[in-house]
């Protein structure tokens, strides 16, 4: 018997090797020298690159790179014997905002038929690694017998198997030098320096090149993916912890409804986060497109809530969730989020460093047709308090929720988020903006169009404001309405210059563009006169620092 049992031949590999890639390069440096010496032995290999590796570049600039680095790809896969390379070319960077890459990776399977699956580890420290590396484990835990072996590449995997992949070091070491953008060989020595600090507990002095991988079969790769950090598996260290014992553990709580593939993406991504959610809630209101038999067969440990009818507001359903939640912690999120794996690790980390006070933390949110400029705009990439937050995608204490009462049900719909603020100012507590952690969110940047959204958004901002906002600034509102609403241009809104009333986003151009919008609006100012003694009976006039008029 060998005294070095997880050392093997690549050439047992043998079959069809599947390569999951981030990047073009990923595929040689994390196992460049393995694909060798299978393909040597008759292996089949299929490298599936998945961004089209632009960086940070835009325009002409970005497509020109892409196609250099995935020509580059090409040019190293020659040297180690791979010909068969598929680009998604999803862009480089975001590849946690692609919904459906879980199921284009799925495709891959059924269309290659691979006897195993080479994927980035969730150790790894690039976003778009830790991307792939949960849509991969999603992917794999729907093939229960699929046998994947993890790599990393800028981060070494606590491997549990180990190939001698000597034999094969000159030509990975010609094929990494073929990425000149990527200044080829600088990556060339930093490989050649990992593969040979592995062989230092290896005897034989013929052996001066090693990869390593994780080993896992199917559903073992998400457990792995969940696990990894928290169990800290390169120290050999138990950091396992119990859920009840952590004053940081959380409940993550969902409402849906007819967006089944949209949760199915979301809960792919709590599955797959480096710090794991202590429960998972998920309140279906009624849906009708098989939403609760999907969550039951391939997601048990969702906490799922069926709603008897469909006629349940989203702030009825958040509190229905609210109230089931056992932990410290809730995280609040909309069923067409997607979190990267690090987003419930970083944002407890910013909460551990706010004091009792800080009841929420809501993460910076990325959406389609979002504006480069009002990502970019200084005054979203500050940190700051504020008077609303994002109720897709943050973290907040269990206790300051019930102490705030949650959601005011009478709202419905939109607008509940700053409702729920004044009350948690009104009560000590502040809401911190924390951008420099992402979610991403499928729903379109501004509010959403149509006259149900332009009425409860119309109606909710005016209830609020009528229950919280101090005598002097609701006299204002009706004057920034007209100057701010009404005739508030596009590009300031673009511009990033609406920092706080995200819910106000593109409320103009709804005026403008819904059929019936002056009916709508009456409809609206009706409904709010109706809820006047409801307003007065609950007024409490917000004076806290952090308070700010949605327009302001």
């Amino acid at each position: 018997m060998s005294p070095y049992p997880n050392l093997r031949d690549p050439k047992s590999l043998g079959g069809r090797l599947l390569v999951l890639a981030a990047h073009p390069d990923d595929e040689v440096l994390g196992c460049g020298g393995t694909l060798a010496l299978a393909i040597r032995a008759g292996a089949q290999v299929r490298v599936f690159v998945a961004s089209d590796g632009g960086a940070q570049s835009e325009g002409v600039e970005r497509q020109t790179l892409a196609l250099a680095r995935a020509e580059e790809s090409r040019r190293a896969g020659c040297h180690l014997g791979v010909q068969d390379f598929v680009f998604a070319e999803l862009p480089d960077g975001r590849l946690g905002a692609h919904w459906g890459l879980t199921e284009r990776l799925l495709a891959e399977f059924e269309s290659f038929g691979p006897q195993w699956v080479l994927s980035p580890s969730p150790l790894e420290l690039h976003p778009d690694h830790l991307a792939l590396a949960a849509a991969a484990a999603a992917a794999l835990a729907r093939r229960p017998e699929q046998r994947a072996l993890l790599y990393g590449v800028n981060t070494q995997v606590p491997a549990t198997v180990l190939f001698d992949v000597t034999s094969a070091a000159a030509q990975k070491r010609a094929a990494l030098l073929e990425f000149k953008s990527q200044g080829g060989e600088v990556l060339a020595e930093k490989s050649a320096a990992t593969e040979r600090a592995r062989t230092i507990n290896v005897e034989d002095p013929r052996i001066e090149a090693i990869e390593g991988f994780v080993e896992v079969l199917g559903p073992g790769a998400l457990e792995y993916a969940r696990r990894a950090r928290a169990l800290e598996l390169a120290s050999g260290a138990d950091a396992a912890r119990s859920p009840a014992a952590d004053p940081m553990a959380a409940t993550a709580v969902i409402t849906t409804w007819n967006k089944c593939a949209d949760l199915c993406a979301n809960l792919d991504g709590l599955r797959a986060q480096t710090r794991p959610f202590a429960a998972i809630v998920v309140v279906d209101n009624a849906s009708k497109d098989d939403t609760a038999s999907v969550l039951r067969a391939s997601y048990p440990e969702v906490r799922l809530v069926v709603m008897p009818h469909s006629n349940y507001g989203a702030c009825e359903t958040f509190n229905i969730g609210f109230a089931t939640a056992t932990t410290p912690l809730i995280a609040i999120l909309d069923d067409d989020v997607v979190l990267p794996p690090e987003w419930l690790a970083r944002t407890v980390e910013r909460l551990e460093r706010e004091p009792p006070s800080t009841a929420i933390v809501s993460t910076e949110v990325v959406e389609p047709q979002m504006p480069q400029s009002y990502l970019n705009s200084p005054q979203l990439s500050r940190e700051r308090y504020m008077s609303t937050f994002r109720g897709c995608a943050s973290l907040a204490r269990t206790a300051a929720l019930r102490a705030a009462g949650g959601y005011d049900e009478r709202l419905y719909i939109y607008g509940n988020e700053r409702d729920l603020t004044c009350r948690l100012l009104n009560l000590g507590y502040r809401v911190l903006q924390y951008p420099s952690v992402r979610a991403f969110h499928r729903t379109p940047f501004g509010i959403k169009m149509g006259k149900r959204s332009l009425y409860y958004h119309a109606r909710n901002a005016w209830l609020t404001m009528l229950k919280y906002a101090p005598a002097g600034q609701l006299a204002r509102l009706p004057w920034l309405v007209l100057t701010r609403v009404i005739f508030r241009g596009k590009s300031k809104e673009h511009g990033g210059e609406i920092t706080d009333a995200t819910g106000t986003i593109g409320i103009g151009r709804s005026l403008r563009e819904t059929p019936g919008a002056a009916w709508v609006v009456f409809k609206a100012a009706l409904s709010v006169l109706a809820n006047v003694p409801y307003c007065l009976r609950h007024r409490a006039p917000c004076r806290a620092a952090d308070f700010q008029l949605p327009l302001d």
